[in-house]
């Protein structure tokens, strides 16, 4: 094992005065960690160009090509290596002079990755958390052959790289199915088709879920009938928590809210728009969440397909009420206009639906193997 500090002098960065014209407007690429991705970064993540005078009079400062950059605040543990030269704010610290003869750089990236949990446990600040240069420099990293530091690199590299692909595929697939719809039906806000529009509460029935004075914290139990909060819906799939459930009593208790197969459930705080479809029965409304029971004229993966659409997830919020946080009551969502199409062209579109969902899935499975190998060869290579 051997201390980064052994291996690298530290360079820490600055962020010149907005407030001096002289300072900005250059040809000198100046980043913050939002910019740290892992890999490698370039002059086209900058987030402003400095001149040269900011250099000579302010903290700022050229990190050489072929550094690793390491966020310490506002980013902890966040790392890549910049391809040209470039300058940092100060809540990064580059790793410069490492002799390449002894160390491989993308392997050290990966080393330190591992350490970001540790990093953010011994961070300290009152209101914003940072490391100090210390920390860093004690930091010990697992010594190998030049070698096998190439190989081990390498392969956590292949790794990265079809994980990337693999996401990519979800976003792709994603874009597929909101392309798809507007080629059906065209957009749904501006209705340049001229589908027959409907309030939802005229093709749905909409109830609220329960109150909280209906639960308490002694209903919770763990395994039971799981409740569905906005929190629960995620990427328009409902997840339940086995923590956040009732018992059998107090389910039968809540007949009235009791979620039923093919119910969109749609969250009426936080995040707007945010729905799913229920699959199966057994599952209950929570209390920051509504139900909508489609009647026969509509297909409930058509109206969460609408919804969840970014026109409609807008309409939605600017028709939300509250003072501290937004919310959606009954008389809200029943006055929502949406486009009336005939039965068999919703679900032709819900037939395409579930295709992309079957080769997502198949995706999904992937990145969870992929991960599954990327956390075991970190544990063989860095303990």
């Amino acid at each position: 094992m051997v201390k980064l500090g052994d291996i690298c002098r530290f360079q820490s960065g600055g962020t010149p005065s907005k407030n001096i014209s002289s300072y900005y407007g250059g040809n000198i690429p100046w980043i913050t960690t939002i910019a740290l991705n892992g890999s490698t970064i370039s002059e086209k993540d900058a987030i402003a160009w400095i001149t040269s005078t900011a250099i000579k009079e302010t903290a700022a400062k050229i990190v050489p090509a072929q550094s690793i950059l390491v966020g310490t605040r506002v980013g902890i543990g966040k790392i890549a290596i910049n391809t040209t030269p470039i300058s940092t704010n100060q809540d990064i610290l580059a790793l410069i002079d490492i002799d390449e003869n002894t160390w491989n750089k993308k392997y050290l990236v990966h080393a330190i990755s591992t350490k970001k949990t540790y990093l953010n446990d011994v961070s300290r600040g009152s209101t914003i958390k940072g490391i100090k240069k210390e920390i860093l420099e004690n930091l010990e990293i697992k010594k190998f052959s030049l070698i096998e530091q190439q190989k081990i690199s390498n392969i956590l590299d292949k790794v990265n790289a079809l994980y990337f692909i693999r996401k990519q595929q979800l976003s792709k697939l994603d874009q597929l199915v909101k392309s798809r719809f507007v080629e059906m039906f065209g957009d749904p806000i501006r209705n340049e088709k001229n589908w027959p529009l409907v309030l939802l509460g005229e093709v749905a029935q909409i109830f609220i879920g329960p109150f909280g004075t209906l639960l308490h914290k002694e209903d919770y139990i763990y395994g039971g009938h799981a409740l569905i909060n906005p929190s629960h819906i995620v990427e328009g799939k409902i997840y339940p928590d086995n923590n956040f459930t009732i018992s059998e009593e107090k389910y039968i208790e809540l007949k009235a809210y009791h979620l039923q197969k093919d119910d969109i459930i749609l969250g009426r705080r936080g995040e707007m728009g945010r729905c799913a479809v229920a699959e199966c029965s057994g599952l209950i409304c929570g209390t920051g969440s509504i139900i909508v029971r489609p009647y026969k004229k509509m297909k409930s993966y058509f109206i969460q397909s609408i919804l969840s659409s970014p026109g409609y997830r807008k309409l939605i919020e600017d028709k939300a009420v509250g003072v501290t946080m937004l919310n959606l009551n009954v008389n809200i969502v029943s006055n929502i206009k949406v486009p009336l199409l005939p039965i068999t062209m919703q679900e032709n579109f819900i037939n395409f639906l579930h295709k992309i969902d079957k080769a997502k899935s198949s995706i999904k499975q992937s990145l969870e193997t992929l991960e599954t190998l990327k956390k075991s060869l970190m544990q063989e290579y860095f303990g």
